[in-house]
């Protein structure tokens, strides 16, 4: 078999021509699958995509399956063997589940009472509010100032005016301003007689 092999390593080579190998190889499982091996080292050795390796696992795996002998076992509990514990391990899991389902149905309970209590109409104080310090009165903690869509023009308009008196109130310094230089300019001047 390996004067086959190596005839067909020399015909991937070109290093031989003939028909009889290509018969040879047709005829051969083995040397076919020795072909297909080889070509799939020759692509990865070149670095070419088309020539993917295929395992093809099926025909072994359902063979060994075939030959796996059938095992069934009776189940058994591990607390069978202990008498006493082998019947309060089963009422202990029971009563296990329970407490666990009324420990959820609990959370549910005071957790829906809890959500649906009315909001607290006093605002959260911190410390009591005897005199502010600094001068500054305390903040309040709820801060709920929402416009409607509605009103966002009447804002933007106020905002509009808003910086139109700015804007006139900075010319008006300026022009102030100016005339102070100019009486200042009039009256530090020499004085004619």
């Amino acid at each position: 078999m390996t004067q086959q092999q190596e005839k067909l390593s020399a015909f991937m080579d070109g290093e031989i021509e003939g028909n009889d190998i290509i018969d040879v190889i047709k005829q051969d499982e083995a040397l076919q699958a020795k072909w297909q091996r080889y070509h799939v080292y020759r692509g990865a050795m070149r670095k070419e995509a088309s020539v993917a390796p295929q395992l093809d696992i099926t025909a072994s795996v359902a063979a060994a399956l075939e030959n796996e002998p059938a095992i069934v076992a009776p189940k058994r509990s591990r607390w069978q063997p202990i008498p006493v514990i082998g019947s309060v391990v089963p009422f202990a899991k029971q009563s296990g589940q329970l407490a666990v389902a009324a420990s959820v149905a609990v959370a549910v309970i005071f957790g829906v009472q809890y959500t649906n209590q009315d909001a607290p109409t006093e605002p959260f104080m911190t410390a009591p509010t005897i005199a502010p310090q600094g001068g500054l009165a305390p903040v309040s903690l709820e801060q709920t100032r929402t416009l409607p869509r509605n009103d966002m023009n009447e804002v933007l308009e106020k905002k509009r005016k808003i910086n139109a008196l700015i804007a006139d109130h900075e010319q008006q310094i300026k022009l102030k301003q100016a005339q102070e230089d100019e009486s200042e300019g009039d009256t530090s001047g020499p004085q004619r007689p």
